[in-house]
């Protein structure tokens, strides 16, 4: 039996430690996806904004799902049993919205008083509005460039001064000469090392779409454009690449030495261009803070995205926060929803993750990146972005299918694009006015 003291030491300690008792507890949840040193930096941030606010307690989650896999998270909120706050992959930003999952920031931002649209670069704020209102904000950003292994190039004979930045894109064709000229078979005809494969890692559809000058959107016409000529270019590249290397001898070397994700499914020290495996990798900035772990004395160089007629270009893509349509504490969820898309937030992305930040005041603080942060920095004012459209999620999975069927030269990249046409524009024109 408790004494007397014993008890009014009990009701004592309920009165004077709020941050046990009487907190405001946020659910909040990160799709497996989202790399460890991101994770970490989400981690650092929660527990910062804690101790700054003592009566919210953050408590992540990491749950299945990536850029496109949000059922846990849809049947959650449709179940009223939904997170306060979670990261999802901005260009989703508009379906998710048009799908009721997301809740209306719009009436927060207001009550705050600020107008956010002035302080996140054009782009990523694009992204999170949809119908004039805004459903997320930004986190971080990146950019995608050519990564290459100097030793491996040294060592062949390659001049390493083709791919320096200051002389632009190296055009596909001499690219392609150098990245062959790099590959090894064992005995049996096996490859043991591909100059590049250039759908591994950020070699995307999108990146070889906007890398040969295409468009993926008709926003005046409200028009899906996978088969645009641009487009179709690109894929065409991917289709006679594979073609080139043997698509069943190259899915073999793809099968033995990488698994996409690389981080889950395999270990960030095994992907092939740190083991050299692969001499030239497509691949974004949030890489320095995973090779600062796995492959710290890995001699490497980067360069612009080979492109025809000296074409400078990239892609950006990057998560965001949202607060699921049903939490029940949507105004202490903003408060970490800002403090984790503001200054503090960003900065740590920056610093754990080698993120890049949407907010353009940090844009323009060149003492938070380090010199090979310069080429990533530069892109961003030129960089493509994912349409942010109603079919956003949908359209980037047809176009994952017509990649494969490009690389297994199972169907021509025209035909392949035709049918991502016909199977989005009918989901699109729900959406057209």
């Amino acid at each position: 039996m408790k004494t007397k003291t014993q008890i009014l030491a009990a009701i004592s300690f309920l009165f004077i430690s709020p941050g046990v008792y009487g907190q405001t507890q946020l659910k909040f949840w990160l799709p497996s996806s989202v790399s460890p040193p991101e994770k970490a930096a989400y981690q650092e941030a929660a527990e910062a904004f804690s101790k700054k606010n003592p009566s919210i307690k953050v408590n992540i989650e990491t749950i299945p799902g990536s850029e496109t896999d949000v059922a846990k998270l849809m049947t959650a909120v449709r179940s009223g049993a939904g997170p306060d706050l979670a990261v999802i992959d901005r260009f989703t930003v508009t379906q998710r919205a048009a799908a009721g999952l997301l809740t209306d920031l719009t009436p927060l931002i207001k009550k705050e008083g600020k107008d956010l649209s002035q302080e996140y670069s054009e782009a990523a704020w694009q992204e999170v509005t949809y119908q004039a209102k805004v459903y997320a904000l930004p986190t971080q950003t990146d950019a995608r460039v050519l990564f290459y292994n100097k030793k491996i190039l040294r060592d062949a004979g390659i001049d390493l001064n083709q791919f320096d930045p200051g002389r632009g894109p190296i055009s596909p064709n001499r690219f392609k000469e150098i990245a062959f000229k790099l590959n090894q078979t064992d005995a049996s005809g096996a490859y043991t090392r591909i100059g590049f494969v250039p759908w591994l890692e950020q070699g995307w559809g999108y990146t070889w779409g906007f890398a040969f000058g295409g468009s993926f959107f008709d926003f005046k016409n409200c028009k899906v454009t996978a088969d645009d000529p641009g487009v179709i270019k690109g894929y065409q590249f991917l289709y006679d690449w594979a073609k080139a290397l043997d698509p069943q001898k190259a899915r073999t070397f793809v099968d033995t030495y990488w698994q996409w994700p690389s981080n889950g499914t395999l270990p960030d020290a095994q992907m092939p261009f740190y083991t050299g495996k692969v001499a030239f990798i497509i691949d974004g900035n949030w890489v320095f803070a995973i090779m600062k772990e796995v492959a710290p004395n890995l001699e490497y160089g980067v360069t612009y995205i080979p492109a025809p007629d000296g074409l400078k270009t990239s892609w950006s893509g990057g998560w965001c926060m949202v607060i699921p349509k049903g939490s029940k504490n949507a105004e202490a969820a903003y408060q970490f929803l800002r403090y984790e898309t503001g200054e503090e937030g960003q900065t740590l992305l920056i610093k754990e993750a080698a993120a890049l930040p949407t907010l353009k005041s940090l844009q323009q603080r060149k003492d938070l990146f380090p010199p090979e942060y310069d080429l990533f920095l530069s892109l961003l004012p030129v960089a493509k972005s994912r349409p942010p459209v109603p079919v956003g999620a949908l359209y980037w999975d047809q176009l994952k299918e017509a990649e494969e069927a490009a690389i297994t030269n199972s169907q021509a990249p025209e035909a392949a694009l035709k049918a991502v046409v016909d199977e989005v524009q009918p989901q699109m024109d729900r959406f057209c006015k």
